[in-house]
């Protein structure tokens, strides 16, 4: 876990000074185009899996059939969308909202509740779908694949 450390630091920083058109910059426009509920602070797990996030939680998955009903749906290439809260082993949320429009998947990163994580806005990137791979032979991720930016997105499958 800590050599993923440096990468994940590194693709934040990235990704913050290429994004555009944030979903606070399109909020401040006058849309809501957010399908999610609002995040309850200070967003602990428990708080995450009722409002249906599927949360990760130390090699831990809540709410799996909210994710088995979202990889379904984008096999069968019908839109969709899941709010995925990671927690670091300090106990900070990373959240990913994905949003899958039946042809891409539109992800948004936000790691500003975790201490480590950046103080900045929250980064997207569009993906061409979700894949597995393993970094043992016994532990598999998701991963999502065809990306445009470099992709930070990896929950465990199993």
């Amino acid at each position: 876990m800590n050599k993923y450390i440096p990468m994940l630091c590194l693709a934040a920083v990235l990704m913050a000074g290429c994004s555009s058109n944030t979903p606070q910059q399109i909020a401040e426009s006058g849309e809501n185009s957010s399908p999610f509920p609002a995040v309850i602070e200070p967003h602990n797990p428990e708080q995450a899996e009722d409002s249906g996030d599927v949360v990760v939680l130390l090699g831990e998955m809540r709410n799996r059939d909210t994710w088995k009903n979202f990889m379904k749906n984008v096999k069968r290439h019908q839109p969709d969308q899941v709010r995925v809260t990671t927690y670091t082993i300090e106990g900070g949320p990373i959240i990913h909202e994905l949003i899958y429009d039946g042809r891409v998947i539109q992800t948004t990163y936000d790691n500003s509740r975790d201490m480590y994580g950046s103080s900045e806005v929250e980064t997207t990137n569009t993906c061409k779908g979700i894949g597995t791979t393993k970094d043992k032979p016994w532990r598999a991720f998701y991963i999502l694949t065809g990306c445009e930016k470099e992709n930070i997105f990896s929950i465990p499958s199993s």
